[in-house]
């Protein structure tokens, strides 16, 4: 009975032992297997957090890319050239020459033409048409346009010239770096025989204008930047020198700026005393904070005003300080700081419905007919028969128009905004008298929007005329104020920060194409 339960009792244990192992061994297998499941687990987040700190990453670098995009400018400017008297962007005919060999590349074909041999295009050849023609001076030299004058002479420029043919005419586009083209506006801007610091404060404005033109697209369907007109700023109407390349060379890259932006630098001829408000000038929904009206006066006579600010919104106001010029300002000296003109009543009716249709069709919102309840609305313009009076409407704390209203005979309208008050009533026929007593003719704007109005009777009817100060929009820099100032003994840092409230002289990076 022993010896039995022994021999049963051993076969009892090893079953258990074996199925104790099984046991352990599927303890085991489940155990690893709830641990590879943790791990993965527990590795997840790690994954997600590297694939969010990737995420981050590549979204740094593309904020970075962006603000570098911002802050960098293309390296070359692409510049339209118009027809002589900066008439049209499209040419009949050009014909291009240099003192040195050039290339003429056609579609990748290249020919090289000797120094001062001519080649024409016409727009009448319609075989150019989708054509991509280059032309490359030979190390270095300038291209001339025989086909166009500049103040009677022919114009000749750096880098390369290209032409395309549209159904209007011929394009001229110049491609050259931007600080050469600078060296070409500068003096065409402002006269280099004036003082160093007022052609340094001319080409930040003038880098600054281009920098903002570049960027804005504005001649993108033409693949080009800006023209050579005073549509953007005027190049290479009066040749580069040895001043205007000093002046550009002297502040390479540097550009005004404001709240980190590079600003809009208006710049224009002269100024009546004051400066005008950017929101006045281009007629924006918000206040351009660094073009604010105020006073232009010197230091001296800042002493005795006490202050810069100014209203010279009413009628009275503004005509004591254009008549009895109660401030010694930077623009005192200048030609143009008082002038006027008068229209013929007869003269003025017979062209104002052309003018008036001219103006609409550009911009119908600014030309408004008014309707019998005395209000005013866009429609289509009707004759004004004979204007019996000009009236001003609205004038602006620093005695700028912005508003003036056509009586007519037959129909009463109102025009908006300064450049569109100066199209309408520019004096193609009449003489202005200015400063020194010369007169004008054959203008395309009246010489500022900084006026009031008067009528005499004659024989026949009557004349309006108009006395006013200045010459061009009025915001920003004055270049006749900015050379009395460099005169003085100011800076190019002192004129710039006087003209443009609050804004930096400031250094964009390397240029980027």
């Amino acid at each position: 009975m022993d010896k039995e339960f022994r021999k049963n009792g051993w076969h009892m244990h090893k079953k258990i032992t074996k199925r104790t192992q099984l046991l352990i061994l599927l303890g085991l297998s489940l155990l690893v297997l709830f641990c590879l499941i943790f791990e993965a687990n527990r590795r997840q987040p790690f994954f997600h957090q590297k694939e969010s700190q990737e995420n981050t990453t590549s979204n740094l670098k593309e904020k970075e890319k962006k603000v570098a995009e911002e802050q960098s400018v293309i390296s070359d400017v692409r510049v339209l050239i118009t027809t002589t008297n900066f008439e049209s962007l499209f040419h009949k005919k050009v014909k291009i020459s240099s003192n040195k060999p050039f290339t003429v590349s056609v579609d990748g074909r290249k020919k090289t033409y000797p120094a001062n041999k001519a080649v024409t295009y016409s727009a009448g050849n319609k075989k150019l048409k989708g054509k991509t023609i280059i032309f490359t001076p030979e190390n270095g030299a300038k291209l001339r346009i025989l086909s166009i004058a500049r103040q009677n002479r022919i114009p000749s420029y750096r880098g390369t010239l290209q032409l395309s043919w549209k159904k209007s005419g011929l394009l001229i586009t110049n491609e050259l770096p931007l600080e050469e083209y600078l060296y070409a506006v500068v003096p065409s801007e402002l006269s280099t025989g004036n003082k160093m610091e007022a052609l340094k404060a001319q080409a930040v404005c003038a880098r600054s204008y281009a920098y903002n033109q570049i960027r804005s697209g504005r001649y993108k369907k033409y693949q080009a930047h800006l023209d050579d007109s005073t549509a953007c700023q005027v190049y290479n109407n009066v040749p580069e020198d040895k001043r205007s390349r000093k002046a550009v060379n002297a502040t390479k890259g540097r550009v005004l700026t404001s709240n980190n932006k590079v600003v809009q630098a208006y710049y224009y001829s002269t100024s009546w005393g004051c400066s005008a408000a950017g929101q006045d000038v281009w007629n924006t929904k918000s206040e351009i904070p660094y073009l604010k009206e105020k006073l232009q006066i010197t230091e001296e006579a800042a002493k005795t005003a006490g202050s810069l600010s100014i209203n010279l919104s009413s009628e009275d106001t503004f005509k004591k300080f254009i008549v009895e010029e109660p401030y010694e300002t930077y623009d005192s000296t200048s030609d143009w700081y008082r002038w006027e003109v008068s229209f013929d009543q007869k003269e003025l009716s017979g062209r104002i419905d052309a003018l008036l249709a001219a103006e609409y069709a550009a911009t119908p919102k600014l030309i408004l007919t008014q309707q019998p309840d005395g209000s005013y609305r866009k429609e289509s313009l009707r004759s004004m028969g004979t204007i019996k009076k000009i009236r001003i409407e609205k004038r602006e704390k620093s005695g700028l128009v912005t508003q003036i209203v056509l009586v007519g005979t037959k129909n009463v309208v109102k025009v908006c905004t300064q450049y569109k008050i100066r199209k309408v009533l520019a004096p193609a026929y009449e003489k202005i008298s200015y400063k020194k007593g010369k007169a004008a003719t054959a203008m395309s704007l009246l010489p500022s929007a900084a006026f009031y109005i008067t009528e005499k009777s004659v024989q026949n009817g009557k004349v309006f005329c108009f006395t006013g100060g200045g010459f061009g929009h009025g915001t920003g820099m004055s270049q006749c104020g900015a050379a009395r100032m460099a005169k003085m003994g100011k800076t190019y840092q002192d004129i710039l920060t006087y003209y443009f409230d609050g804004a930096k002289i400031s250094q964009i990076p390397a240029l980027n194409k």
